[in-house]
């Protein structure tokens, strides 16, 4: 815990001093703090069901963004605390697992291309994976959402045009099937469209994950998203296919509904069903929890709904949440609650100025 802090101190220490110095070219940098904290207790509806509390997604996160003239941008996300800190650094830097790390890029913009490379969230479209992690709610999130090591190195390169309605992309990266970026030599191919038409907005994507060598997952993922002034439907089909015979095939889908009053109040359902495949692709042979890592037994159906809070006038920094969640392999019933802040220090410095 020391060692945390004593890097914590010296990241803020560099931010206040490299933001000085770029205040004069006019680059000024961001740096978010996002600490979240909240408890979830499980309420058995059986004599197996989980019983007990605990601390859910509680964690800390920092966002630091910025640019360096008219064509370089760089961002980076840190995973500094969670409700088990100890695994986010003994996983460092490794493929199949997160770390401290979520991503950390560096783009240059000519025109209408973009060119990035770094440690990035892979380019598999879908609207549950699109909220950054520290503003999810996981015990209504899937599988997929829980096992698959999204952040992954390599490059990405992106065409938007002028008017910025769409947006396509073509990555190149490690693969979450591999214990080492690069080490392993197992990569993932991946293309992804980003659309903003009017109230429909979609986010396609087709993936080669590699898992053996010269063997692919194939995974297909469509996201869509319709908004109605204050109501918002997400919907996520998501396809994944082994080259084996048999039972080789996973399908998920997944739809969450939303609706926001004054700005303020925001209440939703989301629902999901998945089929996982015998060889159960992105799954882990672990005890069932909650949320089950080898959900191969059965299909897997998860549904609830909740309602987040926004008390500051004219900001969304602060966010109460309390929702309620069930699935058909825990039984039992995970309530949850609690608040997450953006804590922006770059505005906070500019105000005392």
């Amino acid at each position: 815990m020391r060692k945390i802090l004593a890097l914590t101190v010296a990241v803020l220490c560099y931010f206040c001093t490299y933001s000085q110095e770029a205040e004069a070219s006019g680059n000024i940098p961001t740096l978010i703090i996002s600490p979240r904290f909240e408890v979830n207790p499980y309420i058995p509806t059986g004599s197996k069901g989980t019983k007990g509390v605990d601390f859910g997604n509680s964690s800390l996160y920092t966002l630091f963004e910025g640019s360096i003239g008219d064509n370089i941008s760089y961002s980076m996300s840190n995973h500094w605390l969670s409700s088990d800190p100890k695994s986010l650094y003994q996983n460092a830097f490794r493929s199949d697992d997160v770390d401290f790390i979520d991503w950390l890029t560096l783009s240059y913009t000519v025109g209408n291309f973009t060119f990035t490379v770094g440690k990035d969230m892979l380019a598999i479209g879908g609207y549950e994976l699109d909220p950054m992690d520290v503003d999810q709610h996981p015990n209504l999130c899937s599988t997929f959402w829980h096992n698959c090591a999204i952040y992954q190195w390599g490059g990405k390169v992106e065409y938007a045009t002028k008017d910025e309605a769409s947006t396509i992309a073509f990555q190149f990266g490690t693969s979450p099937f591999g214990e080492f970026p690069f080490k392993s030599k197992l990569f993932t191919y991946s293309f992804i469209w980003y659309g903003e038409y009017g109230c429909f907005a979609p986010i396609w994507s087709a993936n080669l994950i590699e898992y053996d060598r010269g063997r692919f997952v194939k995974m297909f993922s469509l996201g869509n998203g319709l908004y109605f002034g204050d109501f918002a439907a997400e919907v996520d089909v998501m396809y994944k296919h082994l080259n084996y015979e048999g039972d080789n095939h996973e399908l998920s889908l997944i739809g969450k509904f939303g609706y926001t009053f004054n700005d303020k109040v925001e209440i939703f359902v989301k629902g999901g069903y998945e089929h996982r495949s015998n060889f159960d692709i992105f799954g882990y042979e672990d005890e069932v929890s909650f949320i089950p890592t080898d959900a191969s037994v059965k299909d897997y159906i998860f549904y609830g709904g909740g309602i987040n809070y926004y008390p500051l006038r004219s900001s969304k920094d602060l966010r109460i949440h309390a929702l309620i969640a069930a699935n058909n392999y825990a039984n039992s019933i995970a309530l949850n609650i609690g608040a997450t802040y953006h804590f922006n220090l770059t505005d906070t410095i500019k105000k005392r100025k």
